[in-house]
């Protein structure tokens, strides 16, 4: 609180107090007192109110002052009506009651939130484990016929099954810490079961990949292995129209490992890089291609943030697209 603020809420009762001294200064001129005996008492009023104000202001200042530290040392701020100290203003008791029962109403609310949400993720994950009986029906089925048609069928298959996947790992992606689980693995056999798994994929889209990752990585191998599939999914996406080369390799250093993702597609706009992980993000090449969601680098952003890893990306538009995942060693997880 400052004190012009203060002059300014109290300036109603600093004018009638003005007003009536004028009053009572003039009603003692009129019945015959001196001037020094009017004086004199304009001086005590003034004197008087003076201190009042002065003594009320220093209160106020101090009461509200302690207010903002204590907030500041909270971790839940909103509850800071349980440790405002008793005033004797009944003003303060009210407003102390306000903003009880409002942060209550409030609490309510999220709580209600908080359980429509949890009961909105249970039913999605429910969802995708149903969806997932039948394609996976539809996998054995494809497995059985042969020529290009089992081929394509295949394709539409992996591709229908990464969209289940980001909207599995989009619900879950809050409760990470809760189904997350940090181990020594072999960053080669990540990628080469992911190889494995999209080859039909790959094969029709005709790309050619390589893969030097022969380093041994502390993470949780199913989260990684996810967000690695968005960004081999994004590549194979925005190829150009013929053949394409895909490419995964790892640079060690003291502190961490980083896993660079190339291809030489059709790349990004200089000024669209930096918005690349924004939920929603499309960018000229996934509006053109007209099946971009936005999500997947969003939420491979999104999931390396909860587990202690960063994601960048640079690109050349019409020569390539790298993305970089660098994954803290031992010393540095003890940390998360």
């Amino acid at each position: 609180m400052t004190l012009f603020r203060y002059i300014h809420d109290k300036l109603l009762l600093i004018i009638l107090n003005f007003s009536g001294l004028l009053l009572l200064s003039f009603y003692l001129l009129t019945v015959g007192n001196t001037l020094l005996t009017i004086i004199l008492i304009d001086l005590i009023w003034g004197s008087v109110l003076f201190i009042y104000l002065g003594i009320d202001y220093y209160q106020r200042q101090r009461y509200f002052n302690g207010i903002t530290r204590q907030m500041a040392q909270l971790d839940k701020p909103y509850l800071i009506y349980e440790l405002m100290e008793h005033t004797w203003r009944y003003e303060d008791e009210l407003h102390k009651e306000i903003l009880r029962e409002s942060t209550l109403s409030a609490m309510e609310a999220i709580v209600s939130l908080e359980e429509d949400q949890s009961d909105y993720k249970e039913f999605i994950e429910a969802w995708i484990h149903e969806v997932k009986l039948p394609m996976t029906s539809l996998h054995l089925m494809s497995a059985e016929m042969k020529g290009n048609a089992a081929r394509k069928l295949e394709t539409y298959l992996i591709d229908l099954e990464n969209q289940v996947d980001q909207a599995l790992f989009y619900a879950r992606s809050d409760y990470v810490h809760q189904d997350y689980l940090i181990q020594e693995v072999y960053l080669q056999d990540i990628i080469n079961e992911l190889i494995k798994k999209n080859k039909y994929l790959l094969i029709h889209n005709q790309m050619q990949v390589t893969v030097d990752c022969e380093v041994m990585v502390h993470t949780d191998k199913k989260w990684l292995t996810f967000i690695v599939n968005q960004v081999l999914f994004n590549a194979v996406k925005y190829k150009k129209a013929d053949s394409g080369e895909l490419s995964f390799r790892t640079i060690s250093t003291k502190d961490n490992t980083k896993l660079v993702i190339r291809d030489n597609g059709i790349g990004i706009k200089a000024h669209e890089l930096p918005r690349i992980f924004t939920k929603g993000f499309t960018g000229t090449n996934g509006r053109d291609a007209g099946k971009a969601t936005g999500f997947g680098l969003y939420l491979c952003k999104k999931l390396c943030a909860k587990l202690g890893l960063t994601i960048t990306g640079d690109s050349v538009e019409e020569e390539y697209t790298e993305i970089t995942i660098t994954l803290p060693k031992n010393s540095y997880l003890s940390e998360l």
